[in-house]
């Protein structure tokens, strides 16, 4: 029986990247019959390094069966936990931001970050909430579900090169030549602006948000166009000292079309990010998916003052 099994391995070869069981119980007799290791290798297509290494792994008497379950205890010990299957404290505390205070991964992270508690990242937070992790008593989107608490509910992060692009404004300076200490947030002045709709028709926000500071600064505009937005913007940024103005970078939305005018009477440079890309805007995106938790869609904002 070994002999037909020996022939086969020597004919086909093993792809297998560890020694299986059948192979052990080769190399078991292979070895009682006196091969050498470069022998035994050569007959099941395997380095000799590798046959070398598993004979030392059991010293004395090589025992297949025994060795095969080293190797799959082993595998099975090197697997490492999940933070939160090993810190059960860690997924409750997790639980009760999400529920009871209502605070999005991103935010769960940086107060983490700020007391030293975790060294967790938001991306492992959606990450065990959408593999239902924080306990099967919260995993649907129902009343008492976690998912339904999440400010973008589950929305997929698409790569800029799978989506359409729209025309854009040739006469701009990209994203991509923004400098490195501005992308690095190691100053304070650089701003990324948007805008939050409410009803169709009505008023809306203008935001903008210092990238550095996070300091958040809200503008009612009467309506969704870019004469209003300018007067808007030199409100805000009119209001802060020039020191602390130096850039913006806004969405792609016709309502900031005419930011030229901006440029020149505020003295700030403006940097266009790729079209459909709000990741290059992560800041500005984040902090108003903040303000919908106060105005949802569809909210006239018209019934607000400032």
């Amino acid at each position: 029986m070994f002999n037909d099994q020996i022939k086969q391995f020597e004919v086909s070869g093993m792809s297998y990247k560890h020694l299986t069981i059948k192979e052990r119980e080769i190399l078991m007799f292979l070895r009682a019959k006196g091969l050498s290791i470069r022998a035994v290798a050569l007959r099941l297509g395997r380095n000799p390094s590798t046959i070398s290494r598993e004979l030392k792994r059991c010293a004395g008497n090589y025992s297949p069966s025994k060795a095969d379950n080293d190797y799959h205890q082993k595998r099975q010990n090197c697997h490492k936990k999940r933070l939160l299957d090993s810190h059960p404290q860690l997924r409750r505390q997790i639980v009760h931001y999400i529920l009871d205070l209502h605070w999005s991964p991103e935010q769960i992270t940086a107060r983490f970050n700020k007391e030293h508690q975790w060294c967790v990242s938001y991306n492992t937070i959606y990450r065990h909430i959408y593999q239902h992790n924080l306990g099967e008593k919260y995993s649907s989107r129902g009343d008492t579900g976690i998912q339904r608490h999440l400010r973008h509910k589950h929305r997929t992060r698409h790569s800029k090169n799978t989506r359409r692009h729209r025309e854009v404004q040739t006469d701009y300076i990209s994203i991509h030549e923004r400098p490195g200490f501005i992308n690095q947030r190691q100053r304070i002045g650089d701003w990324e602006i948007d805008t939050v709709i409410g009803r169709t028709g009505h008023s809306i926000l203008l935001t903008i948000v210092d990238r550095l500071s996070r300091l958040t600064l809200i503008k009612k505009v009467v309506q969704k166009d870019s004469q209003e937005i300018n007067k808007g913007l030199v409100e805000l940024l009119g209001a802060i000292p020039k020191e602390f103005v130096h850039s913006i970078t806004p969405d792609h939305g016709t309502e900031f079309l005419h930011l030229d005018e901006i440029s020149e009477r505020l003295g700030v440079t403006v940097y266009w990010p790729d079209p459909y890309s709000p990741e290059q805007r992560g800041t500005n995106e984040n902090t108003n998916g903040l303000i919908r938790e106060y105005f949802p869609k569809r909210t006239d904002i018209d019934n607000y003052t400032e």
